[in-house]
């Protein structure tokens, strides 16, 4: 049965107002950025071919949506299993064991997020441009000399921005976040 032009408005609009939460699922799962933006992509062209096959009774589009960005990282870790970047990759037992807590807790992704803006907000100025140095799209390596560091300053840097921001996260998850 081919879709109507009705039923492709409400799927674009679920597909735009879940996009972001299918790249945050992403990225928690691909190290790189570039690659994060191919599997969205990747991720959109089959969510789209496969519209008749969403079913809202069976449940939230995001999870519909990142199960099948997950085997597009499936099939992404195969394709790469020969290069080295592959060892940057999660195991696919942490890879499942984030799968599994997506689906068990459709918004707690939204909620860690939600905490993390906040989180950067409070940050000084100095610390917030460490992390953008170090998650700028380039590696810490190329990061270093345009920060003015050497990458194992840089690296430490970021190790204690990354406690501070876990830390906030933690406090602004469990009093109940931000709402």
């Amino acid at each position: 049965m081919e879709p109507s032009p009705e039923s492709d408005e409400r799927f674009v609009a679920l597909l735009l107002a879940n996009q972001s939460r299918i790249f945050r699922f992403l990225i928690t799962l691909v190290p790189s950025r570039y690659d994060v933006d191919d599997l969205l992509q990747e991720t959109c062209v089959t969510l789209w071919k496969n519209r008749e096959k969403y079913d809202p009774a069976a449940g939230e589009f995001a999870s519909w949506a990142c199960a099948i960005a997950h085997n597009k990282v499936r099939n992404f870790r195969r394709r790469e299993a020969s290069r080295a970047s592959a060892q940057e990759l999660l195991s696919e037992d942490v890879t499942e064991a984030l799968m599994t807590t997506r689906e068990k807790h459709p918004s707690l992704m939204d909620e860690w997020h939600q905490a993390l803006a906040y989180c950067m907000e409070q940050l000084t100025p100095h610390q917030r441009s460490v992390v953008e140095e170090c998650y700028g799209g380039v590696s810490i390596k190329a990061a270093a000399p345009s920060a003015g560091r050497t990458p194992n300053a840089l690296y430490k840097a970021l190790r204690h921005v990354r406690g501070l921001l876990h830390d906030c996260i933690l406090k602004t998850v469990n009093k109940g976040g931000l709402a």
